[in-house]
């Protein structure tokens, strides 16, 4: 009863809290930006599960890339955010060639994308600044956060909206920028078709392999959205273990969305509640590690619930489809 007694007194310390709302926003930006990465892939039936090594190897090189220029003053930041965009574009595309030329299992090919990328990441750390877990060693500075006119005046409200990193609202939306890529483009509709039946699709002269490729190359390229949020504005610096699952949780709220982004987005800001308050600790006196692996947990029950609801959902449809058919035989022949 004292634990339960306690996280009821947190929450209702930080939930009246404008900076617990700000928090949410900012720390399910990054998950948005990989669980949109996921849905691209996912519509075009090519599961990107390397999302998590992408976002890794895209925040050191946007991390390297700045410092190299000159950091904050020289605009460093920006040509980090460009860097590691076209990484994450490049690593979607080996995903792809590896995926389909090769003949390789997905699955297996973004396994071993993250492996590969989480321990290159060190291994190029060290190499590159001699640093072993972080860079902060390196002036590579943060994107600017952007002041809303009018709405930065209103108190609370401006508090909680106003104040957020660049990117924080490109990921935002990007959620309608997807939406309309998805279902009102000639783009958006071959990535369905393909998705939905591969076959059919080829047989008016789509090239499954043509779509599937563009699917991740631009999955890789929101991947490394991701990475930059996490280096450039959640921190200000690279270290080994930075993403921390968030590209496994945006996978998670992808499936959970079934690839539509408005409900993804729904998800991620779900997600963001418990990650938000995970960053105030300090309040509580519950202990840190298990407030740092609140959101982990419900993640892991938010999945077995979408799961048990799938599964029951076509047991349903299934039964449905025998009845009819018992039905159908239950008739006597005209």
């Amino acid at each position: 009863m004292g634990v339960i007694t306690e996280i009821i007194n947190t929450i209702s310390r930080v939930v009246v809290l404008p900076t617990f709302y700000y928090m949410i926003i900012m720390s399910a930006a990054p998950i948005l930006l990989a669980a949109l990465a996921c849905a691209i892939a996912l519509k075009a039936n090519a599961i990107n599960m390397g999302t998590e090594g992408i976002m890794t190897m895209s925040a050191l090189v946007a991390v390297l890339v700045s410092s190299s220029v000159g950091g904050q003053a020289k605009g460093g930041p920006w040509l980090g955010l460009v860097a590691a965009i076209i990484v994450g574009a490049f690593l979607g595309f080996l995903v792809s060639v590896f995926a389909f030329r090769l003949k390789i299992d997905i699955i297996l090919v973004g396994i071993a994308m993250n492996l590969i990328c989480t321990g290159a990441s060190v291994f190029l750390m060290y190499v590159l600044t001699g640093d072993r877990t972080t860079t902060t060693s390196l002036s590579s500075g943060t994107l600017p956060q952007v002041a809303i006119p009018l709405i930065k005046d209103i108190p609370i409200i401006g508090e909680i909206l106003s104040g957020h990193y660049i990117l924080t609202y490109v990921a935002y939306i990007l959620v309608f920028v997807m939406s309309f890529l998805l279902f009102k483009t000639k783009l958006g509709l071959r990535i369905r078709a393909v998705g939905e039946n591969e076959d059919a699709a080829e047989s008016v002269g789509i090239s499954s392999l043509h779509i599937k490729t563009i699917a991740l190359i631009i999955s890789g390229a929101l991947g490394g959205l991701a990475g930059v949020f996490m280096s450039e504005c959640y921190l200000a610096y690279f270290s080994s273990g930075l993403i921390a699952g968030r590209g496994f949780v945006g996978l998670a709220a992808c499936n959970m969305g079934s690839g539509n982004p408005g409900i993804i987005a729904l998800c991620c800001l779900a997600f963001g509640i418990f990650y938000g308050f995970s960053n105030f600790a300090t309040l509580s006196n519950l202990s840190i590690y298990a407030l740092n692996a609140l959101p982990y947990a419900v993640v892991l029950v938010g999945v077995v619930i979408y799961s048990v609801y799938t599964r029951n959902k076509e047991l349903k449809r299934l039964q449905g489809l025998e009845s009819e058919e018992n039905l159908e035989y239950s008739q006597p022949a005209k």
